[in-house]
């Protein structure tokens, strides 16, 4: 065997058993990447309705406003209740697709890693 049929075969082993480091590395760089954005959105959301609270806060002039402002902070808790399940549904949705990717991954790079 010559020398530059030895070192194509230790690339390619090299090649096989780096492979699926990579393309996990790149499976968790993915999975993070859309887990900012599902907080960056989180973040807006509920900034939101902070904001909603403040204003409903600082439109309090007289006393009746003040039960203006109680109907309003039941709206606030029933948006904040739906935000809190949709970001769960979100995550949880997030981590499935994260669990579903890696295990497909980890199946196909069993036979690569044994015929190393």
């Amino acid at each position: 065997m010559s020398s530059q049929e030895t070192f194509k075969a230790f690339t390619s082993q090299v090649e096989s058993v780096v492979n699926p480091f990579y393309s996990f590395n790149q499976l968790v760089s993915k999975n993070i990447e859309t887990l900012s954005k599902i907080q960056l959105e989180s973040v807006q959301a509920y900034s939101t309705l902070g904001n909603e609270t403040l204003q409903s806060l600082a439109n309090i002039k007289q006393p009746q406003d003040l039960a203006s402002h109680s109907t309003k902070q039941m709206e606030v808790m029933s948006k904040f209740s739906q935000q809190l399940l949709k970001d769960g549904q979100k995550l949880s949705q997030l981590s499935q697709d994260f669990k579903t990717a890696a295990d497909e991954l980890a199946a196909s790079s069993i036979p690569a890693t044994k015929s190393a």
